[in-house]
Parts: C-alpha cells; structure tokens; sequence
C-alpha cells in the first residue's frame, strides 16, 4: 500500500534548543526532476533545483518561510534522536565537507548516528538520492542562538539556518 505511513519515533532529548519536532513518512516515493514551472521558480529565486523531493522542501520554505529537511527512510530509520550530547564526532555533510560536532550542537540522529545539523544543514548520508523510495520529512522549531552558534562555528550559511537564526513560527 503506498498510501501507508512508515512508523516513527520522535524523542527530543534538548527541548531547550528544540521545543518543537515533527514529521511524516511516505512511502514509496519516486525521486525525478521536479516539474519545469517548479524548477523555473526555484531558478528565479538563485537555486539550482536538485530533485523533486528536495525542491519541494525549498518551495515551501520560500513560499511560507518553514524550513522542511527530507531525509532517506532508510537511513533514517524509524527512530529520530533530536540531541546535542555528541562530542567530536566526524560528520560529512551534503556538501562532502568533514565537519567536527562539538558538545551542545544540535544534532538529528538515527538510532545509531548523526544525519543532519538540527536547522543548518543535512549530512551526505542520510539525503534523499535518485534510489531513495521512502522519506522520513522533518519540520521544527530550532531556537534561534543554538542555530546561530553552530552555523558560526562551521562557516555554514543556509536558507534554512537564515530563516531560524531569525525565528520561524513554531505554531507553523
């Protein structure tokens, strides 16, 4: 049944720098170019689309100014840890770089291991590719100076790190 929801599990172990987390699954996905009106807005705006599922995200969060993250279901797993006690753990992200995770840095793990810097940017492991086939999509609520702090730290500047270094709207 592709209309049936993989399960999940959420635990938000620093409810001080995530007050909010949630997500759906969806099965049976198929990752293709994303439709030419889709693409030509995301060209207006200065992005390079990337694939339908991840052009999305970026829609909506222009669109409505929420930052979504997709991640592969199959790394993801059915358990998400939202934690920030990882202590010099190496991290790729999407963009190949290594990158060193300090204690107090907000992370979104799996049941075994980091996927993504909570509200700046996803790990190169865990991203949605053209074998993906289910997604676990996440939305949040970051606090702002955690986001800040760690966007700092990696040299990273991000849509989504823009927008929740600002504040976005929990209640969205």
């Amino acid at each position: 049944d592709k209309t049936a929801d993989l399960p999940f599990s959420i635990s938000i172990e620093d409810k001080k720098a995530c007050t909010r987390y949630s997500g759906l699954s969806i099965k049976g996905v198929k990752v293709t170019d994303s439709p030419d009106w889709l693409q030509k807005r995301l060209n207006a705006i200065g992005l390079v689309p990337v694939n339908n599922i991840v052009d999305v995200t970026n829609f909506v969060m222009f669109e409505i100014g929420q930052p979504l993250h997709a991640f592969d279901y199959s790394v993801s797993g059915s358990e998400i840890k939202v934690k920030s006690d990882i202590d010099g753990v190496d991290f790729i992200t999407l963009d190949g770089e290594n990158r060193i995770i300090k204690n107090g840095q907000l992370m979104i793990c799996n049941s075994t291991k980091p996927m993504c810097i909570a509200g700046v940017f996803g790990g190169e492991q865990s991203g949605v590719s053209e074998e993906t086939k289910d997604i676990f999509l996440e939305s949040a609520y970051f606090n702002p100076v955690s986001v800040r702090k760690t966007s700092k730290n990696h040299s990273l500047k991000t849509d989504a790190s823009y927008r929740f270094e600002r504040g976005v709207d929990p209640e969205l």
